[in-house]
Formats: structure tokens, sequence, C-alpha cells
């Protein structure tokens, strides 16, 4: 899986923004947790922009919810941003969005970093 990735600071915040492509299924899903595992320590807050995430199974679900637990952990934020109308009812038919922080745009989910 091919992702971008941005690390920016805002004082004494950190955050990355990570720009998945196409879909988080398991492969892709592990991917961006190895990822995000590797770098948690070294951040304040992750956030996923799903503006170009066109699908999402069960599979990479159940990776986002091990990541949202692991930076939960650590005390560290997870914010999700700009997913499309049917990968957030994927979130709620599923009740996860009680679980989760979503962001209408990125730079609404920068701000929250950044407080």
């Amino acid at each position: 899986m091919a992702f971008g990735k941005e690390r920016n600071s805002h004082g004494d915040k950190v955050y990355e923004v990570l720009f998945p492509l196409h879909e988080i299924d398991s492969f892709n899903g592990e991917e961006l947790k190895s990822y995000i595992t590797s770098i948690a320590d070294q951040v304040n807050t992750v956030i996923i922009d799903f503006s170009k995430i066109a699908y999402l199974n069960s599979s990479g679900l159940r990776e986002l919810i091990q990541i949202l637990k692991i930076l939960r952990e650590k005390n560290k934020a997870l914010f999700l941003a700009q997913l499309s109308d049917d990968i957030k009812k994927i979130f709620v038919h599923t009740n996860l969005d009680r679980l989760f922080v979503f962001h209408d745009t990125l730079q609404d989910a920068i701000n929250a970093a950044n407080n």
C-alpha cells in the first residue's frame, strides 16, 4: 500500500497525517498499523485522511480498531478525516462511530490536533 505522510508540529503538539490510497483491507491496514506503531511514541496525534479511500472492508475495520487501541494505550489521539458518505455509513452501521473521532475536513482534524 502506498501512503503519503506528513509530520507537523504546532508548539509542543506533534501530529502526523497519513494519506492512504484506494482501500484499507487486511494487507493495507496491517501496513498502516505497523507504521503507526513505529511512530506512536513520536507524535501526539495521528490523522488518517480518507479522501482517496474508495473501499474499506471488515478486515480494514479490524486493523483500524487495533490502531485506535495502540494509540489509546499510549494516550495518543487518532482522528479520521474526509470520509466519504459510503465509508462513514460503514462506521455508523457497525456502531464504530462511537469509538472513532471524525472530522469533515483535514483542516478541522489538524486544528483539533493542535488544541
